[in-house]
């Protein structure tokens, strides 16, 4: 089985975050690796769902609690390819309460060539989300689009969780 029968078209996503990007004045060269794209599930019996089709395609994964929900971040055994972009990992996110997020990839996450301050105060005209930039552990800066997300950060997100 393909990836692509599980996740959806991951290659659509990343063109529309490329996009996005571009628009921005984000260059591809300020971002050092595309670390993880994102699935997020609008109910648990979706996510138990696609966590069992999911992990024959890790070497290695966890799962943890994190913000009131269950996350799985799990490390490809074949890595996903787009452009010059190596993606290693993936995340699954459970719903939070009040969820309204439908079924299907919702964000990829950089990791970034420059410091996370420097990547910041050289894009002063992107409006941020700021609300985990203060975060301890591997803090982020985040671009809400309509319908989609994008995250960079100083350190991959499998490096974190030891993945």
């Amino acid at each position: 089985m393909k990836i692509e029968k599980v996740i959806g078209d991951y290659v659509e996503l990343l063109d529309k975050i490329f996009n996005g990007l571009n628009k921005l004045g984000i260059q591809e060269n300020e971002l050092k690796e595309l670390d993880h794209i994102a699935y997020r599930t609008q109910d648990i019996q979706r996510y138990d769902d696609i966590k069992k089709e999911l992990i024959p395609f890790f070497d290695k994964y966890n799962e943890k609690k994190f913000g009131g929900r269950l996350i799985l971040v799990g490390r490809f055994k074949k890595s996903l390819k787009y452009r010059q972009f190596v993606i290693s990992g993936f995340e699954l996110l459970a719903p939070k309460e009040n969820n309204k997020f439908k079924n299907g990839l919702e964000h990829a996450e950089f990791v970034l060539a420059k410091s996370l301050n420097n990547f910041y105060e050289s894009h002063k005209n992107i409006k941020f989300n700021l609300d985990a930039y203060d975060r301890q552990e591997n803090p982020e800066l985040i671009i809400y689009f309509k319908n989609y997300a994008v995250k960079f950060h100083e350190i991959s997100l499998l490096d974190v969780r030891n993945v």
